[in-house]
């Protein structure tokens, strides 16, 4: 084979994969933005940063993880140690108790 005909071909072919359909934009979760607030013990929160932020960057949620005692009033989710076992406990009425739900479930299993 001649070898301008191979480069036309060449060309032709990466033209060709250059022409792909761009795959369609992902829409975000009903509830992204949402603001999170999780009270964790000091001693706890090398443990668990990880699995909190990993959940809420899954859902496009806002993740705000406090230490100061503040929080315990405050925080849609409050996990405590209890007999050497991180619980966690929601705040009733809380805003954001449906994704505090699931980063106890996710985090603490």
């Amino acid at each position: 084979m001649d070898a301008t005909v191979r480069r036309l071909l060449v060309s032709v072919a990466l033209l060709g994969l250059g022409c792909k359909t761009p795959s369609p934009v992902r829409k975000p979760p009903a509830d992204a933005g949402t603001v999170v607030t999780v009270y964790v013990p000091p001693d706890a929160v090398d443990r668990l940063m990880g699995r909190l932020t990993a959940v809420a960057a899954s859902h496009q949620w806002a993740l705000s993880v406090r230490t100061d005692a503040a929080a315990l009033a405050e925080a849609d989710l409050v996990v405590a140690d209890s007999a050497g076992a991180l619980v966690g406990r929601l705040r009733p009425g809380s805003p954001a108790a449906a994704q505090a739900q699931q980063l106890v479930d996710a985090a603490l299993r």
